[in-house]
């Protein structure tokens, strides 16, 4: 019973589900987290899950998960550069998403490296129950969009980074 309980909540699109899979993104793009500590966040997010009431995290404990997250995996990094741009509380209205990523390429201006990680990016897209194909090529134009935009306006020698998660 306690195992079907936990397998639904996986496969649910949360924001402790949001958090696991940034946990794991980061795991293998080369972090200072061993495998045993990635594998001890999991469990920590998902005694997290089972101890909330809720699915959903208020934006501001969700923002403060996710930059220790970030901590976590980039300890010795302090001064690493990253933004989180939730699209589930943002319009996805292409003016919308441009001045937003404009925003975030000029926050990193002098900086040489940065992160912008994109939440809620595929269920901001989710009108009704089903995805459909429709949705899917909305899906992937809009990330494509994203990340072209980052490319065109970051300057040749900054680092930048975009993590859909």
């Amino acid at each position: 019973m306690a195992g079907e309980r936990v397998s639904k909540a996986v496969t649910k699109r949360d924001d402790y589900t949001r958090l696991q899979n940034l946990n794991a993104l980061f795991s293998v793009i080369g972090s200072a987290s061993t495998r045993e500590e990635t594998l001890q966040l999991q469990r920590t997010l998902t005694f997290m899950r089972e101890n909330d009431g809720g699915t959903e995290m208020s934006l501001k404990s969700f923002d403060h998960c996710i930059e220790q997250v970030v901590r976590f995996h980039f300890p010795n990094d302090r001064n690493l550069n990253f933004t989180h741009w939730n699209a589930k509380r943002h319009s996805i209205d292409p003016l919308w998403v441009r001045a937003s990523i404009l925003e975030f390429v000029q926050s990193f201006k002098g900086a040489m490296k940065g992160m912008l990680l994109v939440s809620g990016l595929r269920e901001s897209l989710k009108a009704g129950k089903r995805w459909t194909p429709k949705k899917e090529k909305s899906y992937l134009d809009l990330r494509c969009f994203i990340e072209e935009l980052v490319m065109k306006y970051a300057r040749e020698d900054q680092n930048l980074s975009v993590l859909f998660f």
